[in-house]
């Protein structure tokens, strides 16, 4: 049961929505202070594949879909 918890969390899905949370937090966090620019698009970025990701697996089980 671990196993197959530990193989969801490395899929390409869970990687890179650690990845990016990780990015963001060091961004708004950090001392330094990104240009405004950069973190409007880093965001915008960041709502974007998150949004895709998450009803991705929505819309895939409602059409029967198993990927």
């Amino acid at each position: 049961m671990w196993k197959k918890r530990l193989a969801n969390l490395l899929s390409v899905k869970s990687i890179v929505t650690l990845t990016m949370t990780a990015i963001l937090a060091w961004m708004l966090l950090a001392k330094i202070e990104p240009s405004k620019e950069l973190l409007s698009l880093y965001c915008t970025t960041y709502g974007a594949v998150m949004t895709y990701y998450f009803n991705r697996k929505e819309e895939e089980k409602e059409n029967g879909d198993s990927k």
